[in-house]
C-alpha cells in the first residue's frame, strides 16, 4: 500500500514563524514535524511515499532529501494550495495502481502506534475505507463526524462546536475514490474538501468505517500556541517528566523539567529553565535569564536580566538585555531574524 503525505499549505496561521520556513519543517523537539510523521510510516513497513509539496517546496526537498529513511520518497507537486481535495487530485499519477492507499496530513503528529492501529482496523474489517477520528472537547475548528456502529454517515468541514468526534487527518481510501475526487464542488472558502468526498462516498452507499483510538495521541499543528503546546505533549511522550541537554553546561543553572536543550547551547551565568523550555539548535543564552513554556529557535541570543514566558522566538533572533515577554494564556511569538529592545518591545 503506498501513502501519500499532504505538506503543501502555507501554515498561515503560523506566521510569522512559516515566513522563512513551511510549517512542515518547524521542528518539534528538535526534529522537523514531517521527519516525525516519515518515520512514524517507516517503522509500519511503509516503502513508497508520495509527499505533496507546494510552498517552499525547495526547502522541503532539501531537508528531507539529507535523511536515508530507507524507503523510496516520490516528490509531487501540487500548483497552487486549493485544499485537501485538490491535493488529492495532484496525487493521481502516482497513485493511479493502488487498489487503497493512506493519506497522512502533513501538519498532525502522528506517532507508529496510531498508524499501525488504523491499518490493523482497516485490514480486519471489510469495508471500502477508514477515516481516524479523535476525540476533541471544542469541534469548532475541525471536521466533526456523525457515525453510527462504525459507519460514517457525514462529515461537517466546520461544526457548531462543543465536544465530539472529529477527523485527525488519516485515512484509508479507495483507488476509486481518485475518481470520485472530480466530482467534488468547491466549498465556500473557494477550496475542495476531502470531506465532500467521503461524504459523496457515503451518500452512493459506499463504506467508510470510523477508526477512534483510545489513545491520547492528537495534536493539530495549527496555531502558535498549538506548535508550543506539541513540543510539550513530544516530549512527554518521548522522555516523559525530564531534563534533556545535548550541549555541555557550564553555567548555573536552575533547570525544571520538562526542558530540552539541543545541540551547540551556550548558557552562562545564572540562568532558570523551565518547565517547558525547549531551546534548539546553536542558542546563546548569557546571565540571569529565565525561560519559561517557550520555544526558542536555532541560532537565537538571549541577553541577561531577560524573562521569556509564554513564547515562541523565531530563528536568528536577538532579544537585548532586561527584557520581559510573557504571552499570558495564548502565546507571543517573536518574528525570525528580530532585534527586540526596549523600543521595539513598546511596539507590541
Amino acid at each position: 500500500m503506498k501513502v501519500v503525505v499532504f505538506a503543501a499549505g502555507l501554515g498561515k496561521r503560523l506566521r510569522p514563524l512559516t515566513n522563512t520556513r513551511p510549517k512542515h519543517l518547524l521542528p518539534v523537539i528538535g526534529k522537523p514535524l514531517l521527519l516525525w510523521i516519515l518515520e512514524s510510516l517507516i517503522l509500519n513497513g511503509f516503502r513508497e511515499i508520495g509527499i505533496l509539496v507546494s510552498y517552499m517546496k525547495e526547502k522541503v526537498i532539501e531537508e528531507i532529501s539529507k535523511i536515508d529513511l530507507g524507503g523510496e520518497i516520490t516528490w509531487i507537486d501540487q500548483r497552487g494550495e486549493r485544499g485537501t481535495g485538490d491535493a488529492l487530485k495532484a496525487c493521481r499519477e502516482y497513485l493511479k495502481n493502488e487498489d487503497y492507499f493512506l493519506v497522512v496530513y502533513g501538519d498532525v503528529l502522528v506517532n507508529p502506534s496510531i498508524i499501525k492501529d488504523l491499518v490493523e482496523f482497516f485490514r480486519e474489517n471489510v469495508c471500502d475505507g477508514v477515516v481516524e477520528g479523535v476525540y476533541v472537547q471544542d469541534t469548532i475548528r475541525f471536521g466533526r463526524i456523525e457515525y453510527k456502529d462504525m459507519l460514517l454517515k457525514k462529515i461537517e468541514e466546520k461544526s457548531i462546536g462543543g465536544p465530539g468526534i472529529v477527523n485527525s487527518g488519516l485515512y484509508v481510501l479507495p483507488g476509486i475514490s481518485l475518481d470520485i475526487v472530480e466530482e467534488v464542488k468547491p466549498s465556500q472558502r473557494g477550496e475542495y474538501e476531502l470531506t465532500d468526498l467521503l461524504n459523496i462516498m457515503v451518500k452512493r452507499g459506499m463504506k467508510i468505517l470510523v477508526h477512534v483510538s483510545e489513545k491520547d495521541w492528537w495534536m493539530d499543528i495549527g496555531t502558535p500556541l498549538d506548535y508550543l503546546k506539541v513540543n510539550i505533549k513530544k516530549f512527554i511522550e518521548e522522555y516523559g517528566f525530564s531534563i534533556l541537554s545535548k550541549s555541555d553546561l557550564d553555567c548555573r543553572c536552575v533547570l525544571k523539567a520538562p526542558v530540552m536543550i539541543s545541540k551547540n547551547v551556550r548558557i552562562s551565568g545564572e540562568v532558570a529553565l523551565g518547565p517547558n523550555a525547549f531551546l534548539m539548535d546553536d542558542v546563546i543564552v548569557e546571565g540571569n535569564v529565565v525561560v519559561e513554556n517557550a520555544v526558542v529557535l536555532e541560532r537565537c541570543r538571549i541577553r541577561g536580566n531577560s524573562i521569556l514566558k509564554n513564547v515562541i522566538v523565531g530563528e536568528d533572533s536577538e532579544i537585548s538585555g532586561s527584557i520581559h515577554i510573557d504571552g499570558g494564556s495564548s502565546v507571543h511569538v517573536v518574528a525570525p531574524n528580530s532585534m527586540i529592545d526596549t523600543e521595539s518591545l513598546k511596539k507590541f
